[in-house]
């Protein structure tokens, strides 16, 4: 039987404070990004800032991150690489520079905790969601 709910009680109305910290006071440098009451860090920057992201403490923590660039084949098309890492900033250096390097990315966006508490279980989950979500869309192109 359909149950009548108050909309106040299914919709979360509460506000949320997003703190966005422009690490050298650029705001196309390094940044980061905080919602309260969530555990999720992020970090926003161009590849040229790898240098100075790889020097920060969430470089070395367990996380997802998303390479952004330019789809050569489409140029209509963003050309994404959504992958996660025990040691984030050792993986993105892989992919500057490494083994595994990907040419295509000038940004990336790093998920990682604010605390220590995420499994790698959490980790995948979070990039199988954001491969689906990106693959959906229909806009993006994954590598």
């Amino acid at each position: 039987m359909w149950k009548n709910y108050n909309l106040l009680e299914v919709v979360d109305l509460s506000g949320k404070l997003i703190r966005l910290f422009l690490v050298d006071g650029n705001p196309n440098g390094l940044r980061t990004v905080e919602i309260s009451n969530m555990t999720i860090y992020t970090t926003v920057f161009p590849r040229a800032k790898l240098k100075t992201f790889l020097q920060r403490e969430e470089s070395t923590k367990a996380g997802c991150y998303i390479l952004i660039g330019n789809d050569i084949k489409n140029l209509d098309k963003t050309k994404l690489y959504i992958g996660e890492g025990e040691n984030v900033g050792n993986r993105l250096k892989s992919h500057a520079m490494g083994d595994k390097q990907k040419e295509f990315w000038n940004e990336v966006i790093v998920f990682t905790s604010k605390d220590d508490y995420i499994t790698k279980t959490q980790i995948q989950y979070l990039e199988s969601e954001l491969c689906r979500i990106a693959d959906e869309s229909g806009k993006v192109i994954l590598d």
